[in-house]
Formats: C-alpha cells, structure tokens, sequence
C-alpha cells in the first residue's frame, strides 16, 4: 500500500491526525520528489493514454460529421474514454502503484480493539459498500487499529462539490449512449432496449441526489433504502445490456460503418 503512516504502521486518514499539528508538518516537510519517486507512471505514459482517448473522440466526432455509421460499440467505448479523459485529469498528480508508504509523525495509541491483518473486511463487506458509496462501511472500519485502507473507504463528510461532480459525469456518461437514439439498430426491440437503458443510467444518479435529504428521516429512511436497492438493481443490468447489446449489433452493421473517415477534408494537404 502507498500513502503515509505513522511510526507504529497506523494508516494516517482521520481527519483528527490530518489536523495533528505534528502529522502535519511531518507531511509538509516530505518532499515532492520523495512521492514522486514513488510512481511507476511518468508525464509521457500518462499523456500517451490520455491522448488514445482524445484521438478516439475526434474519430467519432468526424464520423458523425462526415455522416458515416457510429456503431453502438463505438458510442459505449467513447462513454468510457469521456470518462476516463476526467479520471486522467484529476489523478494526473497522484504517483501509480505506490507499494511502499511514506512513514511521518510519532506514534500513536491504537484503538482499544484488536490490531486486525491489512484485509480486516470481508469481500462481500466492500462490495457493498463500493455499491451503496457507504465508503466507511458502515463505520466498521476502524483507521487507527488497522495497517491498510480499503480501497473505497474516504474520510466520512457532508456531500457536496464531490457528489455533484459525480453525477454531472454519471449523466454525461448516459447522455453520450443516448447518443445512438436514432442508430440503426438490427431490430426494433434492441432498439427500446438500447434506449431505455440509456435513459436509466441517465436517471437513476439523479433520483438518487434528488431523495438523498429522505435518508435524513427515520420515517422515510427505510423507504428511501428500498428505492436505492432497487435503483441500483435496475441500473447493474442496464449498465450490462449496454455492454452486451452491442457486441450483438456487431452481426448486422450498416454499410458505412465499414467506411473510413476522409482526414483530408480536414487536414490542408498537397
């Protein structure tokens, strides 16, 4: 694992320690190049990988342009690579496949309960908890009797900037599927299908932000926990019918979608 501990092991996450004046100053006083020393992953890499996404954009940009066939493989990849483009961005900074962390600070008084091995929680536990964002796992995970971090867990606050951030690109990602509304499809019934499960990827981020105050109330709590579990049961299986339906599209393509696009339209040539 990466990141930094405290002198005993302890994984330093808690807002408390982040606001130790002595944790603090010992992470200000590491140096920039010690972290970076750390990364297996360069400018160059990264720049390589975000500029296949971009490239791939263009492409289907230029295509739509040039009235060639988009194939519904093509939309759902170029949903990925729009969101992958925002994850490249905000992680540009942060070092790849850290192995070994940054030991800062004095040591600290674990918790009462047991030091615990670094999988403290089951797999089932933290997909759970993956799947309903209840990234302290239900306040089982315990920072200061642990040597790791699970992989989802964040520092428990009011939803805000984040959340919003979240659902701007949960719905850009549905919108760009729905961008294949008017696509040919091989049959009607793909067709509706294709449709209605763009328009529930789409919804179900919002209706989740929309009810989240109901979770605030004992009364409407449970209700709105039903709603949530059967939001994200619809929206696992539209997110794998638009996985799988157009890997079945692929049987009957139209004709232009064989067709490349004309760059020299684009680019002044002699």
């Amino acid at each position: 694992m990466g990141g930094f501990v405290s002198s005993d092991g302890h994984p330093i996450v808690t807002r408390k320690q982040l606001e130790d004046p002595e944790f603090l100053k010992a992470i200000q006083n590491v140096d920039e190049e010690d972290i970076k020393d750390r990364s297996k992953g360069d400018a160059f890499s990264k720049g390589v990988a975000l500029l296949q996404g971009l490239w791939f954009t263009v492409q289907c940009v230029a295509r739509v342009h040039q009235r060639l066939a988009v194939t519904q493989l093509e939309v759902a990849t170029l949903a990925f690579a729009v969101v992958n483009t925002f994850i490249w961005l905000l992680w540009w900074d942060k070092p790849l496949n850290v192995q070994r962390p940054i030991v800062v600070g004095p040591l600290i008084q674990p918790d009462t309960e047991t030091i615990t091995l670094p999988v403290q929680l089951s797999h089932c536990t933290r997909f759970w908890g993956a799947i309903f964002g209840d990234y302290n796992y239900g306040h089982k995970y315990k920072p200061l009797s642990s040597v790791s971090v699970p992989s989802f867990w964040s520092v428990d606050k009011e939803p805000g900037f984040e959340a919003i951030l979240l659902l701007g690109v949960g719905t850009l990602f549905g919108a760009i599927h729905c961008a294949a509304w008017n696509a040919v499809f091989p049959t009607d019934h793909e067709m509706w299908i294709w449709r209605t499960s763009s328009l529930v990827i789409i919804a179900v981020p919002c209706l989740s932000l929309l009810l989240s105050p109901l979770s605030i109330s004992d009364r409407l709590g449970f209700a709105f926990g039903a709603i949530m579990l059967l939001g994200i049961a619809i929206y696992i299986a539209a997110r794998l019918i638009l996985i799988g339906l157009p890997f079945a599209e692929l049987r009957s393509l139209p004709a232009s979608a064989f067709a490349d696009v004309n760059w020299s339209t684009y680019i002044p040539h002699i």
